[in-house]
Protein backbone atom coordinates (compact mmCIF):
# COMPACT_ATOMS: atom_id res chain seq x y z
CA UNK A 1 0.00 0.00 0.00
CA UNK A 2 0.84 3.70 -0.70
CA UNK A 3 2.66 5.25 2.28
CA UNK A 4 0.39 8.05 1.93
CA UNK A 5 -2.60 6.40 2.02
CA UNK A 6 -1.58 4.39 4.70
CA UNK A 7 -0.52 7.55 6.72
CA UNK A 8 -4.01 9.47 5.50
CA UNK A 9 -5.89 6.06 6.66
CA UNK A 10 -4.00 5.81 10.36
CA UNK A 11 -4.27 9.80 10.80
CA UNK A 12 -8.59 9.46 9.87
CA UNK A 13 -8.53 6.37 12.49
CA UNK A 14 -6.85 8.00 14.86
CA UNK A 15 -8.56 11.24 14.50
CA UNK A 16 -12.05 9.02 14.64
CA UNK A 17 -11.01 7.46 18.18
CA UNK A 18 -10.13 11.28 19.53
CA UNK A 19 -13.83 11.99 18.16
CA UNK A 20 -15.12 9.00 19.95
CA UNK A 21 -13.46 9.33 22.94
CA UNK A 22 -14.30 13.25 23.36
CA UNK A 23 -18.00 12.42 22.23
CA UNK A 24 -18.32 10.11 24.55
CA UNK A 25 -16.65 12.41 27.87
CA UNK A 26 -18.89 14.78 27.04
CA UNK A 27 -21.58 12.56 27.11
CA UNK A 28 -20.52 10.87 30.35
CA UNK A 29 -20.12 14.84 31.73
CA UNK A 30 -23.29 15.66 30.48
CA UNK A 31 -25.19 13.16 32.25
CA UNK A 32 -23.47 13.39 35.22
CA UNK A 33 -24.01 17.05 35.11
CA UNK A 34 -27.99 16.72 35.05
CA UNK A 35 -27.82 13.55 38.17
CA UNK A 36 -26.30 16.11 39.84
CA UNK A 37 -28.54 18.73 39.28
CA UNK A 38 -31.79 16.46 39.94
CA UNK A 39 -29.70 15.46 43.31
CA UNK A 40 -29.54 19.26 44.11
CA UNK A 41 -33.58 19.53 42.95
CA UNK A 42 -34.32 16.46 45.14
CA UNK A 43 -33.03 18.42 47.99
CA UNK A 44 -33.87 21.93 47.63
CA UNK A 45 -37.33 21.32 46.80
CA UNK A 46 -38.05 17.99 48.09
CA UNK A 47 -36.18 16.75 51.08
CA UNK A 48 -35.05 19.61 52.88
CA UNK A 49 -38.17 21.75 52.98
CA UNK A 50 -40.23 18.49 53.89
CA UNK A 51 -37.79 17.35 56.82
CA UNK A 52 -37.48 21.20 58.12
CA UNK A 53 -41.24 21.38 58.41
CA UNK A 54 -42.27 18.52 59.43
CA UNK A 55 -39.06 19.35 62.94
CA UNK A 56 -41.36 22.75 62.66
CA UNK A 57 -44.80 20.74 63.20
CA UNK A 58 -43.05 18.81 65.42
CA UNK A 59 -41.50 21.45 67.86
CA UNK A 60 -44.55 23.21 68.16
CA UNK A 61 -46.63 20.69 68.35
CA UNK A 62 -44.24 19.80 71.69
CA UNK A 63 -44.78 23.41 72.87
CA UNK A 64 -48.67 23.49 71.97
CA UNK A 65 -48.92 20.32 74.15
CA UNK A 66 -47.18 21.41 77.10
CA UNK A 67 -48.75 24.67 76.83
CA UNK A 68 -52.74 23.07 77.13
CA UNK A 69 -51.67 20.58 80.00
CA UNK A 70 -51.57 23.45 82.26
CA UNK A 71 -54.22 25.44 81.19
CA UNK A 72 -57.70 24.41 82.65
CA UNK A 73 -60.86 23.54 80.03
CA UNK A 74 -62.69 26.75 79.30
CA UNK A 75 -62.03 29.81 77.05
CA UNK A 76 -58.28 30.26 77.74
CA UNK A 77 -57.44 26.42 76.32
CA UNK A 78 -60.07 27.16 73.13
CA UNK A 79 -58.09 30.39 72.46
CA UNK A 80 -54.12 28.81 73.18
CA UNK A 81 -55.59 25.96 70.57
CA UNK A 82 -56.96 27.95 68.75
CA UNK A 83 -53.73 30.35 68.63
CA UNK A 84 -51.08 27.32 67.63
CA UNK A 85 -53.16 25.67 65.17
CA UNK A 86 -54.54 28.70 63.20
CA UNK A 87 -50.96 30.31 63.41
CA UNK A 88 -48.24 27.18 62.96
CA UNK A 89 -49.97 24.13 62.95
CA UNK A 90 -52.28 23.86 60.32
CA UNK A 91 -50.37 26.40 58.47
CA UNK A 92 -47.31 23.54 58.49
CA UNK A 93 -49.54 20.35 57.80
CA UNK A 94 -50.39 21.87 54.66
CA UNK A 95 -47.44 22.86 53.55
CA UNK A 96 -45.81 19.41 54.12
CA UNK A 97 -48.95 18.29 52.08
CA UNK A 98 -48.22 20.86 49.79
CA UNK A 99 -44.47 19.60 48.81
CA UNK A 100 -45.73 15.96 49.16
CA UNK A 101 -48.50 16.62 46.25
CA UNK A 102 -46.59 18.75 43.97
CA UNK A 103 -43.05 17.80 44.28
CA UNK A 104 -43.81 13.77 44.36
CA UNK A 105 -42.03 13.83 40.77
CA UNK A 106 -38.63 14.27 43.34
CA UNK A 107 -38.85 11.56 45.52
CA UNK A 108 -36.79 8.60 45.48
CA UNK A 109 -39.46 5.84 46.16
CA UNK A 110 -42.97 6.84 48.55
CA UNK A 111 -42.94 5.33 51.82
CA UNK A 112 -46.21 4.58 53.45
CA UNK A 113 -45.80 7.36 56.28
CA UNK A 114 -45.91 9.69 53.09
CA UNK A 115 -49.67 8.67 52.34
CA UNK A 116 -50.52 8.32 55.81
CA UNK A 117 -49.40 11.57 56.80
CA UNK A 118 -51.59 13.16 53.80
CA UNK A 119 -54.40 11.12 55.54
CA UNK A 120 -53.36 12.37 58.41
CA UNK A 121 -53.45 15.90 57.06
CA UNK A 122 -56.89 15.72 55.58
CA UNK A 123 -58.63 14.86 58.44
CA UNK A 124 -56.97 16.47 60.76
CA UNK A 125 -57.30 19.78 58.88
CA UNK A 126 -60.62 19.30 57.98
CA UNK A 127 -62.00 18.39 61.45
CA UNK A 128 -60.31 20.98 63.15
CA UNK A 129 -61.75 23.13 60.72
CA UNK A 130 -65.01 22.31 60.98
CA UNK A 131 -64.86 22.62 64.63
CA UNK A 132 -63.37 26.24 63.99
CA UNK A 133 -65.66 27.62 62.36
CA UNK A 134 -68.80 25.81 63.87
CA UNK A 135 -68.23 25.62 67.88
CA UNK A 136 -69.42 22.60 67.84
CA UNK A 137 -67.91 20.90 71.00
CA UNK A 138 -66.85 17.40 71.07
CA UNK A 139 -63.44 15.59 70.59
CA UNK A 140 -61.59 15.84 67.31
CA UNK A 141 -60.23 12.72 66.77
CA UNK A 142 -58.11 11.20 63.47
CA UNK A 143 -55.15 9.51 63.14
CA UNK A 144 -52.34 10.43 64.47
CA UNK A 145 -49.37 11.90 62.82
CA UNK A 146 -46.99 8.52 61.52
CA UNK A 147 -44.27 8.19 63.47
CA UNK A 148 -42.02 6.81 60.74
CA UNK A 149 -42.17 10.41 58.43
CA UNK A 150 -39.56 12.10 59.73
CA UNK A 151 -36.95 9.37 59.85
CA UNK A 152 -38.23 8.23 56.39
CA UNK A 153 -37.26 12.29 54.99
CA UNK A 154 -34.29 12.52 57.30
CA UNK A 155 -32.88 8.92 56.33
CA UNK A 156 -33.49 10.07 52.27
CA UNK A 157 -32.53 13.52 52.81
CA UNK A 158 -29.10 12.06 54.16
CA UNK A 159 -28.57 9.34 51.29
CA UNK A 160 -28.93 12.60 48.90
CA UNK A 161 -26.51 14.47 50.51
CA UNK A 162 -23.99 12.09 50.96
CA UNK A 163 -24.12 11.60 47.46
CA UNK A 164 -23.50 14.56 46.06
CA UNK A 165 -20.74 15.53 48.49
CA UNK A 166 -19.33 12.15 46.93
CA UNK A 167 -20.10 13.71 43.16
CA UNK A 168 -18.12 17.54 44.25
CA UNK A 169 -15.34 15.03 45.90
CA UNK A 170 -15.73 15.54 49.36
CA UNK A 171 -15.11 12.76 51.44
CA UNK A 172 -18.35 11.95 53.58
CA UNK A 173 -16.46 10.95 56.15
CA UNK A 174 -14.32 13.81 56.47
CA UNK A 175 -16.66 16.80 55.34
CA UNK A 176 -17.84 17.87 58.73
CA UNK A 177 -14.83 17.54 60.69
CA UNK A 178 -11.88 18.45 58.42
CA UNK A 179 -9.25 21.07 58.99
CA UNK A 180 -9.66 23.67 56.51
CA UNK A 181 -7.51 27.08 56.70
CA UNK A 182 -11.09 29.31 57.91
CA UNK A 183 -10.63 32.46 59.64
CA UNK A 184 -11.05 32.68 63.15
CA UNK A 185 -14.81 34.30 64.09
CA UNK A 186 -15.08 37.33 65.14
CA UNK A 187 -16.22 37.74 69.09
CA UNK A 188 -19.42 39.62 69.43
CA UNK A 189 -19.14 42.51 71.60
Amino acid sequence: MNPNVEAALIGAVVATLGWLVTYLQQQWSKRRDQERDFLRRQLEEFYAPLFALIQLKNYVQQVQDARMERIEPGDRWVKTLRYFEDNHIVPAMKAISEILRTKSYLADDWPKSFDQYLEHEAKSVALYLYWRTTDIPGDVVVLPMPDAILNDVKVRKECIEARLRKMYGFDPTDFRTSKRDLPPVPAIT
